[in-house]
This record gives C-alpha cells, sequence and structure tokens, in this order.
C-alpha cells in the first residue's frame, strides 16, 4: 500500500526521496524538518509538517509533545514459522482463555507460512525475547488453548520479539505547524485491528480540513479537535472490551459469567465499535447493556 500511495504522489508532482533520516524538527509559523540526506543535513520549510513515524515516534518527541498510556493492556509476542502443517492455513486461529489470562492467535501468510502469536495482561510483567525463549512461547501458546499438535516441528524464520500493545496517545495531536497523525497521534491497542483504519481516517480528517481552510493554522486545530472525538470513543470502546474478554481475576471471572451469556442471546449488546467504527453510540446506558448490568 505505501508503494501505490508513494506512487500516486509522485504522479501528483511530489518529490520521494528514499534513504533520507529524518533527526530534526522545528515548530512554529514556518515549520521545517532537518533531513541527513547521503551524509549531508537539510533544512526543510513547510506550510505544515506532518509526522507518521509510529508508536514510538521521535519527531512528537522533538516536538515536545507530552504522551499518555494507559495503566492496563497487553503484551503480545509473536514469530514467524516456516509452517504449521497441523493449522489450518486458510483460516485464522483465535483462542482466548481470559481465566488465565492468556491468549493465542494464528495467522496464515503466503507459501505456507503462519505468523503466531501469544499475549497476556501486561501486570503479568514477564516478556519472550530471541529465540531462547520459543519453548516457554509454545508453553504458553497451549496453556492457552493452542493445539500442542500445531506447534510440533515447527521452524521459526524470523525473531520472536514481545511488544507492549497498551494504548498511547498525545491530548492533543497538532501544534505550532506539526501534525502528528496515525500511531504518533494515538496508538490503539493492536489486538483489536483499529491501526490502519485509524490511520486513514487521520488522513482523510487531515486532508478535509486543509482543503476547506486557507489558514493550515486553522486546519491543524480541527483536525485535531475532530480526532480526539473519534479517538476517545475508540479508547472507550476497546477499554470495555478489553474489561470483558481480557481482564483476569475473580472480579473480571463474574463479570464474564453475567455478561456473555446475554450477548449469546442477543449480540446487539455489544456495540460493534471494531467493525462499525467510533459513530456508534456509547454511553453509561450502552456499558451497563453490555455488562449484563441491566436486562
Amino acid at each position: 500500500m505505501e508503494e501505490v500511495l508513494l506512487a500516486a504522489a509522485e504522479g501528483a508532482g511530489v518529490e520521494v526521496r528514499r534513504g533520507v533520516r529524518a533527526c530534526g524538527l522545528n515548530p512554529g509559523t514556518r515549520p521545517s524538518v532537518f533531513a541527513d540526506y547521503q551524509g549531508r543535513v537539510e533544512e526543510m520549510h513547510s506550510r505544515l509538517v506532518v509526522c507518521a513515524d509510529g508508536r514510538s515516534s521521535v519527531a512528537r518527541k522533538w516536538a515536545d509533545f507530552p504522551v499518555r498510556q494507559d495503566s492496563y493492556g497487553c503484551l503480545i509476542a509473536g514469530v514467524l514459522f516456516e509452517s504449521m502443517p497441523a493449522a489450518s492455513t486458510d483460516v485464522n486461529q483465535w483462542i482466548v482463555n481470559p481465566s488465565l489470562g492468556r491468549f493465542v492467535f494464528l495467522a496464515p501468510q503466503t507459501d505456507g507460512r503462519m505468523r503466531a502469536y501469544v499475549w497476556h495482561p501486561r501486570e503479568m510483567n514477564y516478556r519472550f525475547q530471541g529465540l531462547e525463549d520459543l519453548n516457554r512461547f509454545v508453553e504458553d501458546s497451549v496453556k492457552a488453548g493452542g493445539s500442542a499438535e500445531w506447534y510440533a516441528g515447527i521452524k521459526p524464520i524470523g525473531p520472536l520479539a514481545t511488544f507492549d500493545g497498551t494504548d498511547t496517545w498525545v491530548d492533543y495531536p497538532y501544534k505550532d505547524g506539526i501534525a502528528l497523525i496515525g500511531d504518533a497521534a494515538a496508538a490503539n491497542d493492536p489486538s483489536y485491528g483499529q491501526g490502519q483504519g485509524l490511520t486513514l481516517r487521520d488522513v482523510r480528517v487531515l486532508r478535509d480540513h486543509l482543503l476547506r481552510h486557507n489558514d493550515w493554522d486553522a486546519a491543524g486545530h480541527a483536525y485535531a479537535r475532530e480526532h480526539n472525538r473519534y479517538y476517545r470513543a475508540l479508547h472507550e470502546g476497546t477499554g470495555w472490551i478489553y474489561q470483558l474478554i481480557y481482564e483476569f481475576g475473580p472480579e473480571a471471572d463474574t463479570r464474564r459469567a453475567r455478561a456473555l451469556p446475554l450477548l449469546a442471546a442477543d449480540a446487539t449488546r455489544l456495540p460493534d465499535v471494531l467493525f462499525s467504527g467510533p459513530e456508534v453510540p456509547l454511553g453509561p446506558a450502552v456499558r451497563r447493556r453490555m455488562f449484563g448490568e441491566e436486562v
């Protein structure tokens, strides 16, 4: 997708440089980016600087955007296998074992390869880093409910690593000619699959306001306000799902025992934030109905 977008940009007259390393920002009425290109640092000015450098954004630090993070979330470990003959090659497998706080996910790739994940709440505070932890990774996957047969004879062809999937965001993703989009602005827990949709929505919303305003500073502020509205709704909705599915312990088990039978009987109790987006109505009454606190 990135190559398609770059080709479209070049076709529209954009100069695309590869091998460039951004090394600084200068916010202000005429913002600029410092970039190291072929061993020479160049300052490039623009009406607006848009930063899309991910959940660990360095541009966010350069422009002094304070970062916030949830106190809850999941640690997600993943590895790519050459093949998993005993596992289905055309169906994603997602197995949730909330009573043990463990979850496993298998995603078939091309040429018979398989991407495998296992995750647990971050308060468990352990990680799988490096192939020396592969046996522990498999043990956790089986404990979560994965079949031991799936992992027989596996051959990893990529690194095994763990990353923190906790929501991370800035309170207001625009200031002084600098706009943050995508994970740099707000990174939702990737286990909900909202990252690309949120990024593309940021792009569309920022574009629409830039086309609507001659004053691009005003456009940046309009984008930030709208971004905050839909990210907060997404954050609230996925936070409820975390409480329903991922939290573990006696209180969470009691909550599931009450809510899940009602949800199985009437799926409309679950707000469809993940597929219908953050425009789905939320609020205290919707939350109470989802968790079976009112019939």
